[in-house]
């Protein structure tokens, strides 16, 4: 086993992963905007101006910053930390002028997730697991309260989030999650009488975002529920009659409402990729954003005027960066993009292509082929984890990478994956699990049918889920694949439940098995079981702090392929959690992969 910390810092990769990733933009008040940055190595908090120039850093910790929202009246910045990688982030408030930050919580132990302030900015609602670390309970607290005890606004064995508080401070928007697919919006009055449920459903109902109308006599939210796709309605809290606004063949994804009530913003994932719409409340008419290249739109947040709105935007070309529009939907880029000794044009954009799997069913995918020559590459299966997400055209430095180095890119977006419609994102689920996995394997047939791909040089990568798939492919169908890349991945669904963070469990359940009743189920698709069918070369990196998919699941794997005297080698990140993120790791982890692919594959 190989350990390493952020002092390794190796070439190759650092091309591609040198490049900052801006996200997050928050409204200052005096019309700046706060994101976090990633220009250090780790993010942290900027300011810019609106329409561009020089950003200034606001905090300078070793470890990232995860959340970032500012008061109503852009006074006030909160953000959330957490160390080393471990997901338990403490919640602080930072003074964009001094730049003086106090800490509000101090619980090292617990999570502690931004929900909503309250309209004058000087209190919040977060999300906690402190009483208990199966569950969230929603509280609160002042910002000028340093110390102070946090006040408890509403718990109970539920995994709870606090997502807005109308305008008048008559009440809270509080989404309780079922499952990760399945939620219910509750209102809780500020009287401290009982939540009200607002959509009682049968079935299923996932509820991405909600928001207060500005009057604080209706809600703005986006959920499938009685639908295949996610739609944007509108509910009036005192008839309860919800009107569909929006809906299509598409999810509705993202959505802000503009504080002077005249606008609100949305995006819709079409395909993987976003399409930003500003429309008229009182109209109904609405207008496209402009001027973006192709790629995937994040964090949609109106300034206090309602004339601008902001947004992180990333595509396969462009990495992650800040822009900006008005109500003409002119988009410009606020965060500069700075492509080092990176030829921009060398960066590739994917083709969207269906591929026929086992049953006749066609499963979406990005395919990239490098720009030099004609091939044929050796090809890398990329899977993204989840398995409740999806593979996007969004900026990938890995996937630039390895084209860089000679390798095809296939991402495909197997059965249950997000973004393709409810009844799709279910075909995985429990004893269909490794139907996804004949995905993969349908996945290397179309790549073996192409004249450009070297059939016999075809690997199989992921993270997290993506990890197990890897995993599952290499132990299902060994002869497909030349060699394997296991990053953060479970091995085995007994331990995994054993050990992942109890608030996990319940959620996890639903989409995997129960670790109880499905036992044997669980049993018999862990690649751990199987271990003697892996043929192929394997790579295994994990984050030592880990709270999702424990370091153990790495260990067992690569123990169990070493005592049979395989070619397995596992790298453990010390200052690491749930993935890498801290860019020296990046550059040491994604590096060991284009080594390890050279050597195994050959050079592409």
């Amino acid at each position: 086993m190989i350990t390493t910390d952020s002092r390794n810092d190796r070439q190759g990769a650092a091309l591609y992963f040198d490049l900052p990733s801006a996200t997050t933009p928050a409204w200052l008040s005096d019309g700046r905007l706060a994101f976090l940055w990633d220009a250090t190595g780790v993010p942290q908090v900027w300011t810019v101006e609106d329409r561009g120039g020089s950003p200034r850093r606001l905090t300078d910790f070793r470890e990232r910053i995860g959340a970032l929202a500012a008061s109503p009246d852009g006074s006030r910045l909160v953000f959330g930390m957490d160390a080393g990688g471990n997901e338990r982030q403490q919640l602080w408030s930072l003074e964009p002028g001094s730049g003086d930050i106090t800490a509000l919580t101090a619980d090292p132990e617990s999570i502690h997730s931004f929900g909503a302030f309250t309209p004058d900015g000087r209190r919040f609602a977060f999300a906690s697991n402190a009483r208990d670390p199966r569950w969230f309970d929603i509280l609160s607290v002042g910002l000028d309260d340093p110390g102070a005890t946090p006040a408890p606004v509403l718990a109970g064995d539920a995994l709870l989030t606090p997502l807005a508080v109308a305008s008048d401070g008559q009440g809270i928007l509080i989404r309780r999650a079922n499952t990760n697919l399945d939620q219910d919006l509750l209102f809780l009055p500020s009287t401290g009488s009982e939540p009200r449920l607002l959509t009682s459903h049968e079935g299923e109902a996932s509820i991405p975002e909600a928001a207060f109308d500005p009057l604080g006599e209706g809600v703005y939210l986006l959920t499938n529920q009685d639908r295949d796709t996610v739609a944007l309605e509108r509910l009036d809290l005192s008839s309860e009659r919800r009107d569909v606004l929006v809906e299509g063949p598409w999810d509705v994804e993202a959505l802000a409402v503009a504080p002077d009530g005249r606008l609100v913003a949305y995006a819709v994932n079409d395909d993987g990729r976003s399409r930003i719409v500003l429309r008229e409340i009182e109209s109904g008419r609405e207008r496209t954003v402009t001027g973006l290249p192709l790629g995937v739109a994040e964090g949609l947040t109106w300034d206090g005027s309602g004339e601008r709105l902001a947004f992180s935007y990333a595509g396969p070309r462009d990495p992650s960066a800040i822009w900006t529009c008005g109500h003409d939907g002119a988009a410009e880029r606020a965060t500069p993009v700075d492509f080092g000794a990176l030829d921009p044009g060398s960066l590739v954009e994917p083709e969207i292509i269906r591929y026929r799997s086992f049953d006749g069913r066609e499963i979406p995918a990005l395919w990239f082929r490098p720009l030099n020559g004609s091939g044929p590459w050796p090809t890398v299966v990329d899977v993204h984890g989840g398995p409740e997400s999806q593979r996007r055209p969004t900026f990938a430095p890995i996937t630039q990478f390895l084209l860089a180095r000679g390798y095809a890119v296939l991402a495909p977006n197997v059965r249950g994956s997000t973004g393709y419609g409810k009844t799709y994102c279910h075909l995985d689920d429990v004893e269909r699990r490794m139907d996804a996995v004949k995905d993969l394997a349908a996945a290397s047939d179309w790549l073996r049918a192409r004249p450009e791909v070297r059939q016999d040089r075809v690997a199989v990568m992921g993270q997290s889920y993506g990890g197990f798939m890897t995993l599952a492919a290499l132990t299902t169908y060994p002869d497909r694949w030349a060699a394997g890349v296991d990053v953060v991945g479970i091995a085995n669904f007994v331990s995994f439940f054993e050990q992942t963070g109890p608030w996990r469990r319940s959620t996890r359940a639903a989409e995997y098995g129960d670790p109880v009743r499905d036992a044997a189920l669980l049993r018999d698709i862990s690649p751990i079981h199987r271990v003697d069918r892996i043929n192929a070369p394997l790579l295994v990196i994990h984050g030592r702090n880990d709270p999702r998919v424990p370091l153990g699941e790495a260990e067992q794997i690569a123990g169990a392929l070493q005592a049979r005297g395989a070619d397995v080698e596992l790298l453990v990140f010390d200052d690491e959690g749930h993935g890498l993120v801290k860019r020296p790791n990046r550059i040491a982890g994604y590096d060991a992969v284009g080594d390890f692919l050279d050597r195994v594959l050959g050079k592409g």
